[in-house]
């Protein structure tokens, strides 16, 4: 019996709360805040310097960031097998994209092995970025996801071969024109 009154109680005091309004209610209102963020434009961010798992003479990995359209970097090993290149930055960034350009000269990327795979890694996250670049020399951009590295690594894990270009044989290089990257500094 009790247990009825207890019940009837409660209930009239639900119906009592949905029909009286809220005039002079307590405020149980519960308000929600967004915090706008505003996004900081992505710049071009260049490295202090460039090394290579090895290099070619003349075809140094800091030519990947010269910004010279007469340079580039060549691997000395065979095919780019293990190849890796490292940029450090004397500030941490926060990188959001790269860019990666195979050799522009048609004939000279054809005659120079290409990356395919790659692994690439930060030195402020765990994550590592995997995939594939298209056999082309056209720019390829791979987004990134840094809050404040100052190193970025590239591991090749795969190559495209390659091709004779006309009646000149392929070289046994990895080639690679140049290397852009994009995001905020800090």
């Amino acid at each position: 019996m009790l247990g009825a009154v207890v019940l009837l109680v409660a209930l009239a005091a639900l119906i009592f709360n949905v029909f009286r309004g809220g005039d002079d209610v307590a405020d149980t209102s519960t308000t929600t805040s967004s915090a706008t963020t505003i996004p900081v434009a992505a710049v071009e961010l260049f490295p202090a310097s460039a090394e290579a798992s090895s290099f070619l003479n003349g075809h140094d990995p800091e030519h990947l960031i010269d910004d010279d359209p007469d340079t580039d970097w060549n691997d000395d090993g065979a095919r780019g097998v293990d190849a890796w290149l490292r940029f450090s930055f004397t500030r941490p960034v926060r990188i959001t994209e790269i860019e990666l350009q195979n050799l522009f000269d048609d004939d000279r990327f054809k005659k120079n092995y290409k990356i395919q795979g790659y692994l690439i890694t930060t030195d402020d996250l765990t994550i590592e970025i995997s995939g594939r670049l298209a056999n082309t020399n056209d720019p390829q951009r791979i987004p990134i996801a840094s809050i404040g590295t100052t190193e970025l690594t590239i591991a090749v894990k795969s190559t495209y071969p390659a091709e004779p270009a006309g009646d000149r044989p392929p070289f046994n290089e990895l080639a690679l024109q140049s290397v852009r990257v994009f995001g905020s500094e800090g």
